[in-house]
């Protein structure tokens, strides 16, 4: 169809990504649009169809993509069944009294509804309407407030469940069991990192946080921990069998879907109306996310036809220089695309390009996981894009505005940079409980 070189049609692929998503296209319709615009330059259009139908089909007919929706359902079922109001409510007990207890609760609350949520949307959808106005009404400073709950929704992409670790599992073909497992001492470690940076921040700058709630007595705390026993059950039925090899990770996404639904049932929480929410909500979110597996994977098909994928690779697997360094390159440039993208589509983009060669280097194809679950989270909070902290904008119903909100992120953005860093320059954070397994 035309003479022009085919990897010279790659590079220009990526100067129209980069206008169409500044004219506000979505990206799913972007890359497949690109993708398919730029297959049918090189091989014609026939050829084109051929090409873009098995890709679409080969990654979005397998079998893994089943623990997706379950793991979205979860979520939604523990969000029905007053879950997350309850774990909130007993981090709150507990923390309240600290300075900065509200905060640290919301961190706290957050981590533990990771544990049966594996959307980072929908934590963060959660935790704003429930969370904010309470820590403005005591008082809070609105930067410190909306800061916090647009970060700590973003565990749900480190602490298992996770979506996300699903995707760079097909991907990457790593095992999804070992990654979701992995994930669990890095995702709380976060979590340590930011109540400790919080509670430093109350002390030093206490017009931050000027109110604090009655300390409760011990009573109290431990009835408190009931609320607590949902999550705990939900995430020991997904990860005790994972670890313990009785089920595949799959089987797992639906025995825990399965306990959630008895458990919100024992507590007589089942409605239609709720269950319908849930179906919705389910399907929303696996559609959403199907768009763009299928139109990134039409567009990686076009750049690996382009050659643009076997040039860049032989071009940096040739550099002198040392693999801890090119690692950095990854990161720094997986950092700089979640500035703009999503994280399904920047895995989809560029793990077929670099996971090879950061296996090929020598590095734990796992540890590397873990390493991309920690710059997504980055992503999820970083501006001019950054979903959670648009998502937190919206559920507040205009209390706090878009500036407030990344106002607010940036103490935590430095926070997970150097989360990011200890994880890069210690694996065995990442590895030691994978390594357990049988």
């Amino acid at each position: 169809m035309t003479a022009m070189d085919p990897f010279l049609i790659g590079i220009l692929s990526i100067l129209a990504i980069l206008v169409l998503i500044m004219a506000g296209v979505p990206i799913a319709y972007t890359l497949a649009g690109v993708g398919t615009l730029g297959m049918t330059m090189i091989v014609g259009f026939d050829g084109a169809v051929g090409h873009l139908a098995s890709a679409a089909y080969g990654m979005s007919a397998q079998y893994t993509w089943a623990v997706a929706p379950l793991f979205v359902a979860i979520g939604s079922l523990a969000g029905m069944g007053g879950i997350t109001n309850e774990a909130f409510d007993s981090a709150k007990v507990w923390l309240g009294r600290l300075p900065g207890g509200l905060a640290m609760a919301t961190v706290a609350a957050s981590g533990a509804f990771a544990a049966c949520c594996g959307s980072t949307v929908a934590n963060a959808a959660i935790f704003t309407p429930l969370v904010l106005p309470q820590m403005l009404k005591h008082g809070y400073d609105k930067q410190l407030a909306v800061g916090c709950i647009a970060a700590s929704g973003t565990f749900a992409a480190m602490i298992p469940p996770s979506i996300a670790m699903v995707v760079y599992s097909i991907i990457t073909r790593e095992p999804l069991g070992k990654l979701l497992v992995a994930g669990i001492i890095p995702g709380l470690m976060t979590v340590a990192v930011y109540m400790i940076s919080i509670y430093i921040r109350a002390v030093r700058k206490p017009h931050l946080v000027p109110a604090a709630l009655e300390a409760a007595d011990w009573g109290r705390k431990i009835r408190s921990l009931r609320g607590t026993g949902g999550i705990l059950f939900i995430f020991l039925v997904i990860m005790v069998g994972i670890y313990a090899g009785w089920f595949a990770p799959s089987a797992a996404g639906a025995a825990g879907a399965c306990a959630t639904l008895i458990l919100v049932a024992f507590r007589r929480k089942i409605t239609i109306t709720g269950l319908v929410r849930v179906s919705l909500d389910t399907a929303q979110v696996t559609a959403t996310l199907f768009l763009i597996i299928i139109g990134g994977t039409l567009f990686t098909r076009f750049w690996l036809v382009s050659g643009i994928v076997s040039k860049l690779g032989a071009f940096i697997s040739g550099l002198s220089a040392p693999p801890v360094v090119i690692v950095l390159l990854f990161v720094f440039g997986i950092l700089i695309l979640g500035c703009f993208l999503d994280p399904p589509s920047i895995m989809i983009i560029t793990l077929p390009l670099i996971h090879p060669i950061v296996v090929e280097m020598g590095y734990s194809g796992i540890w590397f996981g873990i390493i991309m679950m920690k710059a997504a989270e980055i992503g999820m909070i970083t501006p001019p894009v950054g979903m959670n902290s648009f998502v937190v904008h919206a559920a507040s119903g205009g209390i706090v505005s878009l500036e407030d909100v990344f106002a607010g992120i940036t103490p935590f953005l430095v926070l997970e940079l150097v989360t990011l860093a200890v994880l890069i320059a210690f694996p065995e954070i990442s590895l030691w409980l994978p390594n357990t397994m049988q």
